[in-house]
C-alpha cells in the first residue's frame, strides 16, 4: 500500500468524500502560509494534501515499528531457540559458538562461569539432545525446562527460563490496561483488588465458561447471613 499509495489512497479518499458529503462536511486542506512551523505546507488538491500529510506518514511509522519490533530481534529469537532439543541436535560447532557469543553479548550476567565454560556446557547439552529419540524430544521451552537438570546445565536452565518467559507480544498486557480503564471508573473507585482482578479476568477470557454453581460454591465458603449451601 505504501509503494502503490496513489492508487490505494484514491479509493480510500473516494469513500471518505462520499461519507463527508452525506454529513455535509467540506474536505478542504488548510491554507498555505509562507512561514509555517507547526505543520507542513503541501501543494495540490485535498486528495494530494491528505495523502502526503496523513497516509504517507502513517505507513512510514507503521513500517518502522514493524522493523524495530520484529526484524531487529529476529537473530536473538532464533539464537535462543537453538537450545531447544529439536534444534540443538542439528547444530554444528560453529553454530554453537555463535549461539554462546550471542547470549554472552545479550545476557552476560546470566552465564554461570566464563564463556568457555558455557561453550563446554552447550556442547554437553548438544550431546544430550543427540541421545534423545526424536519422538521424545521436547518441542517447547516449558517442556524442555521440566526435563533439564539445573545442576548439570545451570546456564542452559537459566536461558530456558528466559525463553519461556519472553512474550511473543504485549497484546495481553495491553488488553488488561484497556479492561482496567473500563472497569475502574469513578463510581467503582473503591472496588477491592480481588474483585477487580476477578472482573478483569471474566472480561478478558470470555471463552472460559463460569457456571452459577461454581460462583455459589465460592460464595458459600465464607459465613454469610443467607445459607447458600444446599
Amino acid at each position: 500500500m505504501r509503494c502503490d499509495s496513489e492508487l490505494k489512497f484514491k479509493s480510500l479518499y473516494a469513500a471518505a468524500k462520499e461519507m463527508a458529503d452525506k454529513m455535509d462536511i467540506n474536505l478542504a486542506p488548510p491554507r498555505n502560509i509562507g512561514i509555517q512551523k507547526n505543520r507542513d505546507n503541501y501543494e495540490g488538491g485535498p486528495e494530494e494534501y491528505f495523502r502526503r500529510s496523513i497516509f504517507h506518514p502513517f505507513f512510514d511509522h507503521l513500517l518502522m515499528q514493524l522493523k524495530i519490533r520484529f526484524l531487529e530481534h529476529r537473530e536473538l529469537l532464533s539464537k535462543i531457540q537453538n537450545i531447544l532439543p529439536t534444534k540443538c541436535s542439528e547444530l554444528n560447532t560453529k553454530e554453537i559458538s555463535e549461539t554462546v557469543n550471542t547470549f554472552a553479548k545479550e545476557w552476560p550476567d546470566d552465564i554461570k562461569g566464563s564463556t568457555d565454560d558455557f561453550i563446554a556446557e552447550m556442547t554437553m547439552w548438544h550431546r544430550h539432545c543427540l541421545n534423545m529419540s526424536k519422538d521424545k524430544q521436547p518441542r517447547t521451552f516449558i517442556e524442555t525446562l521440566n526435563n533439564c537438570n539445573s545442576a548439570l546445565y545451570p546456564s542452559i536452565h537459566t536461558f530456558l527460563q528466559i525463553g519461556a518467559t519472553l512474550p511473543v507480544s504485549v497484546a495481553t498486557s495491553e488488553w488488561s490496561f484497556s479492561c482496567l480503564r473500563r472497569l475502574k471508573t469513578y463510581l467503582r473507585n473503591k472496588t477491592g483488588e480481588e474483585r477487580l482482578n476477578g472482573l478483569m479476568l471474566l472480561n478478558l477470557y470470555r471463552d472460559v465458561e463460569v457456571t452459577c454453581e461454581e460462583v455459589i460454591d465460592i460464595m458459600a465458603k465464607k459465613p454469610r447471613r443467607i445459607d447458600l449451601v444446599l
